[in-house]
Protein backbone atom coordinates (compact mmCIF):
# COMPACT_ATOMS: atom_id res chain seq x y z
CA UNK A 1 0.00 0.00 0.00
CA UNK A 2 1.29 3.45 -0.93
CA UNK A 3 2.73 5.56 1.91
CA UNK A 4 2.11 9.30 2.22
CA UNK A 5 3.50 11.99 4.50
CA UNK A 6 0.29 13.79 5.42
CA UNK A 7 -2.33 11.02 5.33
CA UNK A 8 -2.63 7.36 6.23
CA UNK A 9 -4.26 4.94 3.81
CA UNK A 10 -5.90 1.59 4.56
CA UNK A 11 -7.64 -0.72 2.09
CA UNK A 12 -10.21 -3.19 3.44
CA UNK A 13 -10.66 -5.57 0.55
CA UNK A 14 -13.45 -7.63 2.16
CA UNK A 15 -15.51 -4.45 2.59
CA UNK A 16 -14.39 -2.96 -0.74
CA UNK A 17 -13.48 0.16 1.19
CA UNK A 18 -10.56 2.59 1.20
CA UNK A 19 -10.05 4.71 4.31
CA UNK A 20 -7.79 7.78 4.33
CA UNK A 21 -7.08 9.89 7.39
CA UNK A 22 -5.27 13.15 8.04
CA UNK A 23 -2.26 12.23 10.16
CA UNK A 24 -2.08 13.29 13.78
CA UNK A 25 0.84 15.67 13.25
CA UNK A 26 0.80 19.45 13.44
CA UNK A 27 -2.29 21.51 12.65
CA UNK A 28 -5.18 19.42 11.23
CA UNK A 29 -5.84 21.68 8.26
CA UNK A 30 -5.24 21.83 4.51
CA UNK A 31 -1.61 22.93 4.29
CA UNK A 32 0.05 23.51 0.93
CA UNK A 33 2.20 20.37 1.29
CA UNK A 34 -0.87 18.28 2.08
CA UNK A 35 -2.81 19.66 -0.88
CA UNK A 36 0.05 18.89 -3.26
CA UNK A 37 0.26 15.39 -1.83
CA UNK A 38 -3.48 14.95 -2.24
CA UNK A 39 -3.00 15.33 -5.99
CA UNK A 40 -0.55 12.41 -5.80
CA UNK A 41 -3.02 10.47 -3.69
CA UNK A 42 -5.79 11.10 -6.22
CA UNK A 43 -3.65 9.87 -9.11
CA UNK A 44 -2.66 6.80 -7.11
CA UNK A 45 -6.31 6.00 -6.23
CA UNK A 46 -7.42 6.25 -9.84
CA UNK A 47 -4.57 4.04 -11.03
CA UNK A 48 -4.54 1.48 -8.21
CA UNK A 49 -8.27 0.82 -8.30
CA UNK A 50 -8.52 0.71 -12.06
CA UNK A 51 -7.55 -2.97 -11.79
CA UNK A 52 -10.47 -5.42 -11.51
CA UNK A 53 -8.69 -7.49 -8.85
CA UNK A 54 -8.93 -4.56 -6.43
CA UNK A 55 -12.68 -4.16 -5.83
CA UNK A 56 -13.82 -0.83 -4.42
CA UNK A 57 -17.23 0.57 -3.55
CA UNK A 58 -16.46 3.13 -0.85
CA UNK A 59 -13.84 5.78 -0.13
CA UNK A 60 -14.02 7.15 3.41
CA UNK A 61 -12.24 10.22 4.77
CA UNK A 62 -11.47 10.70 8.47
CA UNK A 63 -8.89 12.19 10.81
CA UNK A 64 -6.44 10.84 13.37
CA UNK A 65 -6.77 14.05 15.40
CA UNK A 66 -8.85 13.60 18.53
CA UNK A 67 -11.89 15.85 18.45
CA UNK A 68 -11.05 17.44 15.09
CA UNK A 69 -12.03 16.34 11.58
CA UNK A 70 -10.41 19.33 9.89
CA UNK A 71 -9.82 22.98 10.78
CA UNK A 72 -10.01 24.00 7.13
CA UNK A 73 -7.74 26.44 5.34
CA UNK A 74 -4.21 27.27 6.44
CA UNK A 75 -4.94 30.66 8.02
CA UNK A 76 -1.27 31.37 8.76
CA UNK A 77 -0.52 30.85 5.06
CA UNK A 78 -3.40 33.17 4.16
CA UNK A 79 -2.25 35.84 6.59
CA UNK A 80 1.34 35.88 5.36
CA UNK A 81 0.43 35.97 1.67
CA UNK A 82 -2.28 38.59 2.06
CA UNK A 83 0.15 40.79 3.96
CA UNK A 84 2.81 40.34 1.27
CA UNK A 85 0.20 40.71 -1.53
CA UNK A 86 1.32 37.39 -3.04
CA UNK A 87 -1.66 36.68 -5.28
CA UNK A 88 0.10 33.83 -7.12
CA UNK A 89 0.65 31.85 -3.90
CA UNK A 90 -2.97 32.30 -2.85
CA UNK A 91 -4.27 31.30 -6.27
CA UNK A 92 -2.03 28.21 -6.36
CA UNK A 93 -3.34 27.18 -2.95
CA UNK A 94 -6.97 27.89 -3.87
CA UNK A 95 -6.80 25.91 -7.11
CA UNK A 96 -5.24 22.93 -5.29
CA UNK A 97 -8.19 23.07 -2.88
CA UNK A 98 -10.60 22.95 -5.79
CA UNK A 99 -8.71 20.00 -7.30
CA UNK A 100 -9.19 18.12 -4.03
CA UNK A 101 -12.84 19.11 -3.54
CA UNK A 102 -13.80 18.30 -7.12
CA UNK A 103 -12.07 14.91 -7.06
CA UNK A 104 -13.96 14.04 -3.90
CA UNK A 105 -17.24 15.30 -5.35
CA UNK A 106 -16.74 13.29 -8.55
CA UNK A 107 -15.76 10.18 -6.56
CA UNK A 108 -12.24 10.18 -8.03
CA UNK A 109 -13.76 9.26 -11.42
CA UNK A 110 -14.50 5.79 -10.07
CA UNK A 111 -17.86 3.95 -9.76
CA UNK A 112 -17.86 4.33 -5.98
CA UNK A 113 -19.53 6.27 -3.18
CA UNK A 114 -17.71 8.61 -0.80
CA UNK A 115 -18.31 9.03 2.93
CA UNK A 116 -16.99 11.65 5.34
CA UNK A 117 -16.53 10.10 8.80
CA UNK A 118 -16.64 13.18 11.01
CA UNK A 119 -15.55 12.26 14.54
CA UNK A 120 -14.51 15.80 15.45
CA UNK A 121 -15.28 19.41 14.58
CA UNK A 122 -15.19 20.54 10.93
CA UNK A 123 -14.57 24.21 10.27
CA UNK A 124 -14.22 26.23 7.06
CA UNK A 125 -12.56 24.09 4.42
CA UNK A 126 -13.06 21.06 6.67
CA UNK A 127 -16.82 21.60 6.44
CA UNK A 128 -16.50 22.07 2.67
CA UNK A 129 -14.49 18.84 2.45
CA UNK A 130 -17.22 16.91 4.26
CA UNK A 131 -19.88 18.46 2.01
CA UNK A 132 -18.01 17.22 -1.08
CA UNK A 133 -18.76 13.62 -0.07
CA UNK A 134 -21.88 11.68 -0.99
CA UNK A 135 -22.68 10.99 2.67
CA UNK A 136 -21.63 12.37 6.04
CA UNK A 137 -21.61 10.24 9.19
CA UNK A 138 -20.90 12.38 12.24
CA UNK A 139 -20.67 12.03 15.99
CA UNK A 140 -23.64 13.74 17.59
CA UNK A 141 -21.54 16.29 19.51
CA UNK A 142 -19.49 17.43 16.52
CA UNK A 143 -19.71 21.01 15.36
CA UNK A 144 -19.57 22.60 11.92
CA UNK A 145 -18.85 26.21 11.00
CA UNK A 146 -17.89 28.51 8.14
CA UNK A 147 -15.89 31.11 10.11
CA UNK A 148 -14.69 33.25 7.20
CA UNK A 149 -17.24 35.94 8.07
CA UNK A 150 -15.29 36.61 11.25
CA UNK A 151 -12.55 38.26 9.22
CA UNK A 152 -14.68 39.70 6.39
CA UNK A 153 -14.11 36.91 3.83
CA UNK A 154 -16.40 34.24 2.41
CA UNK A 155 -15.93 30.45 2.07
CA UNK A 156 -14.36 30.11 -1.36
CA UNK A 157 -13.54 26.43 -1.74
CA UNK A 158 -16.88 24.83 -2.58
CA UNK A 159 -19.39 25.86 0.09
CA UNK A 160 -21.53 28.00 -2.24
CA UNK A 161 -21.76 25.36 -4.96
CA UNK A 162 -22.27 22.41 -2.62
CA UNK A 163 -24.74 23.94 -0.17
CA UNK A 164 -26.77 25.44 -3.02
CA UNK A 165 -27.20 21.96 -4.48
CA UNK A 166 -27.92 20.17 -1.21
CA UNK A 167 -30.23 22.67 0.54
CA UNK A 168 -33.03 25.11 -0.15
CA UNK A 169 -31.95 28.62 -1.16
CA UNK A 170 -32.94 29.95 2.26
CA UNK A 171 -31.13 27.32 4.31
CA UNK A 172 -28.01 27.53 2.16
CA UNK A 173 -27.96 31.32 2.44
CA UNK A 174 -28.38 31.18 6.23
CA UNK A 175 -25.34 28.92 6.65
CA UNK A 176 -23.23 30.81 4.12
CA UNK A 177 -23.88 34.20 5.71
CA UNK A 178 -23.52 33.05 9.29
CA UNK A 179 -20.29 32.43 11.18
CA UNK A 180 -22.22 30.56 13.87
CA UNK A 181 -21.38 27.03 14.98
CA UNK A 182 -23.91 24.42 13.85
CA UNK A 183 -24.54 21.23 15.75
CA UNK A 184 -24.51 17.95 13.86
CA UNK A 185 -28.13 17.23 14.78
CA UNK A 186 -29.26 20.50 13.21
CA UNK A 187 -27.42 19.71 9.97
CA UNK A 188 -28.99 16.26 9.98
CA UNK A 189 -32.42 17.91 10.19
CA UNK A 190 -31.52 19.80 7.00
CA UNK A 191 -30.48 16.59 5.27
CA UNK A 192 -26.74 17.30 5.15
CA UNK A 193 -25.79 14.50 7.54
CA UNK A 194 -26.87 10.94 6.80
CA UNK A 195 -26.37 9.39 10.23
CA UNK A 196 -25.43 10.46 13.74
CA UNK A 197 -23.36 8.39 16.14
CA UNK A 198 -22.68 8.50 19.86
CA UNK A 199 -19.21 9.65 20.90
CA UNK A 200 -16.69 6.94 20.09
CA UNK A 201 -19.23 4.96 18.06
CA UNK A 202 -18.77 6.54 14.62
CA UNK A 203 -16.77 3.62 13.27
CA UNK A 204 -19.55 1.24 14.34
CA UNK A 205 -22.08 3.41 12.53
CA UNK A 206 -19.82 3.43 9.47
CA UNK A 207 -19.65 -0.38 9.35
CA UNK A 208 -23.42 -0.65 9.73
CA UNK A 209 -24.05 2.00 7.07
CA UNK A 210 -21.59 0.45 4.59
CA UNK A 211 -23.15 -2.98 5.05
CA UNK A 212 -26.63 -1.57 4.47
CA UNK A 213 -25.64 0.41 1.37
CA UNK A 214 -23.56 -2.45 -0.07
CA UNK A 215 -26.65 -4.65 -0.11
CA UNK A 216 -28.40 -2.13 -2.39
CA UNK A 217 -25.35 -0.55 -3.95
CA UNK A 218 -26.71 -0.59 -7.50
CA UNK A 219 -29.61 1.62 -6.43
CA UNK A 220 -27.63 3.88 -4.05
CA UNK A 221 -24.83 4.52 -6.52
CA UNK A 222 -27.14 5.38 -9.41
CA UNK A 223 -29.40 7.39 -7.11
CA UNK A 224 -26.45 9.63 -6.18
CA UNK A 225 -25.30 9.83 -9.82
CA UNK A 226 -28.79 10.84 -10.93
CA UNK A 227 -29.00 13.66 -8.36
CA UNK A 228 -25.65 14.98 -9.56
CA UNK A 229 -26.95 14.95 -13.11
CA UNK A 230 -30.04 16.91 -12.10
CA UNK A 231 -27.83 19.53 -10.40
CA UNK A 232 -24.56 19.29 -12.36
CA UNK A 233 -21.43 20.91 -10.95
CA UNK A 234 -18.58 21.80 -13.26
CA UNK A 235 -15.07 22.43 -12.00
CA UNK A 236 -15.05 25.77 -13.81
CA UNK A 237 -17.78 27.06 -11.47
CA UNK A 238 -15.67 26.18 -8.43
CA UNK A 239 -12.61 27.85 -9.96
CA UNK A 240 -14.49 31.06 -10.76
CA UNK A 241 -15.67 31.32 -7.16
CA UNK A 242 -12.27 30.56 -5.66
CA UNK A 243 -10.71 33.20 -7.94
CA UNK A 244 -13.23 35.66 -6.47
CA UNK A 245 -12.02 34.54 -3.03
CA UNK A 246 -8.42 35.37 -3.98
CA UNK A 247 -9.60 38.76 -5.22
CA UNK A 248 -11.45 39.35 -1.96
CA UNK A 249 -8.35 38.44 0.06
CA UNK A 250 -6.57 41.42 -1.45
CA UNK A 251 -9.31 43.78 -0.22
CA UNK A 252 -9.61 42.96 3.47
CA UNK A 253 -8.36 45.50 5.98
CA UNK A 254 -5.61 45.43 8.59
CA UNK A 255 -8.35 45.18 11.21
CA UNK A 256 -9.74 42.07 9.48
CA UNK A 257 -6.25 40.55 9.36
CA UNK A 258 -5.93 41.10 13.08
CA UNK A 259 -9.15 39.13 13.59
CA UNK A 260 -7.70 36.35 11.40
CA UNK A 261 -4.62 36.32 13.61
CA UNK A 262 -6.79 35.99 16.70
CA UNK A 263 -8.55 32.99 15.13
CA UNK A 264 -5.16 31.44 14.26
CA UNK A 265 -4.14 31.66 17.91
CA UNK A 266 -7.48 30.23 19.02
CA UNK A 267 -7.08 27.26 16.67
CA UNK A 268 -3.57 26.60 17.96
CA UNK A 269 -4.85 26.54 21.54
CA UNK A 270 -7.71 24.24 20.50
CA UNK A 271 -5.34 21.74 18.92
CA UNK A 272 -3.07 21.74 21.99
CA UNK A 273 -6.03 21.09 24.27
CA UNK A 274 -7.24 18.19 22.13
CA UNK A 275 -3.73 16.66 22.05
Amino acid sequence: MRQFDCITVEYFRSHELLLWKIKDTGMPNFCLKGLKEFKEFTSWVKDYFSHPDRPLKFIVSASEHKGIYNMGGDLQFFLENIQSKNIDNLKTYAHLCIDAIYNMYTSFDLPILTIALVEGNAYGGGFECALAHDYIIAEEKTQFCLPENKFNLFPGMGAYSLLSRKLSVGDANTILKSDKIHKARYLQSLGLIEELAEKGEAIVSLHSFVKKVAERFNFEYHHVKSKKNVFPLQKEELLRITDLWVEACMKISTFDLRKMEILINAQSRKVKVEI
